[in-house]
């Protein structure tokens, strides 16, 4: 859902922090995009929503990284693109 709705690529949707989604200004910060660049993408209400509800979800909340790695979603880095790539071909599944 992050990635349809701010149009971040892989890399870019994974590489954000907490601190990126400005919820005050209804914006996502999206740093290093193609060329290097920072750029500010709208935040919806409903995407809002959902990380809201994603953030509540597991007990050891992240600490710097919004989708953090390893199994248990608690690593110091970030997941890996290939992560988002499964996610994003279990949804087209789903979604037929």
């Amino acid at each position: 859902m992050t990635l349809y709705a701010t149009g971040a690529r892989r890399a870019e949707a994974a590489h954000l922090k907490i601190g990126d989604i400005d919820s005050q200004r209804m914006v996502v910060h999206i740093r290093g995009g193609k060329g290097g660049l920072h750029r500010d993408v709208m935040l919806s209400p409903k995407l809002l929503e959902a990380l809201r509800t994603y953030w509540r979800g597991p007990r050891r909340k992240p600490t710097e990284w919004l989708f953090p790695g390893n199994r248990w979603h608690t690593a110091g880095y970030p997941v890996t693109t290939k992560v988002l790539w499964t996610a994003c071909q279990n949804a087209a599944g789903r979604g037929g």
